[in-house]
């Protein structure tokens, strides 16, 4: 049986980690060491501006208070000096101690997103929810085909974990990751699957979405993807997600009963 840092990134969870208080150079070096290590480490770990999923932050930066909230995002300290709690990698860094670190830090992360994904399933069902796009995610988001194809089901209605599950072929655990990830973000909102704010039975309104997703972009191949232009929308246009949907290998679904 394949070892999780043996399977494509695809199937291993995919983690952010973003950076704060790191001289450029080390902030670049840490960045080029998790890349490098992304074929040994159980997960797949992607940097992230903010709302990252571990903070990496150096040193001299201000420690937290002991009475932080504990579903705050765990940091890892870098640098000469230890803090007086939580985990350290002294500098320079090492390979190997930066992938166990990521590794018991990732499983954590993981462990802790399960509790909370368990307790939220479990209020979602009791309370007949369903998850709604609020906006269409950002390219950090969606690295995978499965992920835009599971964006796309999302921007087409709302729909609870179970139904998206099946509409889309991928395994519960990636659209728990998925959702989990868009709720951290704050890409995504449950509501109630009997509302009357989702009579239009479109999954979001008021989005932008990057034109590399359409096939007539002409967004230029060689721009960077951090800027790649958008196009606004005040309402979804079926026209437009059918051509997403035809573009991903989706079917085209009937009208709901």
């Amino acid at each position: 049986m394949s070892s999780p840092a043996t399977l494509p990134r695809g199937r291993r969870p995919l983690l952010s980690f973003s950076v704060e208080g790191l001289p450029a150079r080390d902030e670049l070096l840490f960045k080029s060491l998790v890349r490098l290590l992304d074929h040994r480490t159980q997960q797949h770990w992607a940097w992230q501006v903010e709302g990252a999923d571990l903070r990496v932050v150096g040193d001299r930066l201000p420690e937290p208070p002991a009475e932080a909230d504990d579903r705050s995002a765990p940091l890892l300290t870098i640098g000469e000096n230890p803090p007086s709690r939580g985990p350290f990698l002294r500098l320079p860094l090492h390979a190997d101690a930066l992938e166990t670190m990521l590794n018991r830090l990732g499983a954590m992360v993981i462990h802790a997103r399960e509790l909370g994904l368990a307790a939220s399933r479990d209020r979602a069902a009791e309370r007949g929810e369903e998850y709604r796009l609020l906006r269409w995610p950002s390219l950090a988001l969606l690295e995978t085909t499965m992920r835009m194809k599971l964006a796309t089901l999302l921007a087409s209605r709302p729909a609870s974990l179970q139904a998206l599950q099946q509409r889309s072929g991928a395994s519960a655990q990636e659209c728990a990751d998925f959702i989990a990830a868009l709720e951290k973000a704050g890409f995504v909102t449950a509501s109630n699957s009997n509302s009357s704010s989702r009579s239009d039975g479109t999954g979001f309104a008021a989005s932008r979405a990057p034109e590399s997703i359409w096939p007539d972009s002409q967004a230029s191949a060689g721009s960077d993807a951090s800027h790649v232009p958008a196009v606004a929308r005040d309402t979804v246009q079926p026209g437009l997600l059918a051509r997403i949907r035809s573009r991903l290998g989706l079917l085209a679904s009937g009208p709901r009963a």
